[in-house]
């Protein structure tokens, strides 16, 4: 669970298996991420450059919108927009509060937290075996 602080409240993100039966978030925070990756995107400026500035704009505000539900509810998506301008605008000096940042922040929470953590784990596990397997098979 990660926590932001807006006009000093604490809102609390966390995703649950709801966020990830309910939603496509975690294709597309993959998609958008393997994007970035391939590009070398390291900052907004980077991310607008690419033309998909909205996109991640868009993306960032649903995952907030979502990873919300289980602490502190919004109303709408709009609502979730209306508090990343106060996010932005409160940032200390020095502090990154980019869009490319804030995408960071929340794609490692979906993908790396919680229960999909383990699954995930588990798979690479899996994959990492049969990897081994197929090599073993290979050299005899």
């Amino acid at each position: 669970m990660k926590t932001i602080t807006i006009s000093n409240n604490e809102y609390k993100i966390e995703y649950g298996f709801n966020s990830l039966c309910d939603t496509d978030l975690l294709d597309r925070v993959q998609d958008m991420a393997s994007l970035f990756s391939t590009a070398n995107a390291t900052s907004d400026a980077d991310v607008s450059a690419m033309g998909k500035i909205r996109d991640l704009f868009c993306l960032v505000r649903e995952l907030i919108f979502v990873g919300f539900e289980m602490h502190n509810p919004v109303d709408t998506v709009q609502d979730v927009g209306v508090l990343l301008d106060t996010y932005k605008k409160e940032a200390p000096e020095g502090e990154d509060r980019g869009l490319l940042s804030l995408f960071g922040m929340l794609g490692e929470e979906l993908s790396n937290e919680g229960f999909l953590a383990d699954l995930m784990m588990k798979m690479n596990e899996a994959a990492k075996a049969e990897t081994m397997n197929r090599k073993a098979r290979r050299a005899k």
